[in-house]
């Protein structure tokens, strides 16, 4: 019964997060209509996304078991920079060009063709 439970709300939260992360580019082209810069966008979802990240973080120290080294950490800003901060620039950067919903089936096709 408890892993039917875990499957089903597993289900439910992959389901949500595809919703939401289809809804970010719709989100954005309304955003762009208020003359509203890429960066700006940008710095408004990684605000918004902080509080999370802080939450995570509290919550996995606590239960950590191995040492992080400080080298670590310069590797962690460096891919997060790459991965994440440029990722996302170019994402919504991208959108002042084409449609929401051809960037969005571009962006989940791309490992696909990859």
């Amino acid at each position: 019964m408890q892993n039917s439970k875990l499957f089903t709300s597993g289900i439910m939260l992959a389901i949500v997060g595809v919703v939401l992360f289809s809804a970010k580019a719709v989100m954005v082209k309304l955003a762009y209509q208020y003359d509203t810069s890429t960066a700006h966008l940008l710095l408004f979802r990684m605000l918004f996304s902080l509080p999370f990240y802080i939450a995570i973080v509290c919550v996995k120290k606590t239960s950590q078991s191995i040492k992080i080294k400080s080298s670590d950490y310069l590797w962690l800003l460096f891919f997060g920079f790459i991965g994440y901060y440029l990722a996302s620039y170019f994402d919504f950067l991208g959108l002042h060009y084409i449609k929401a919903g051809l960037e969005r089936i571009i962006l989940f096709i791309y490992p696909t063709l990859v």
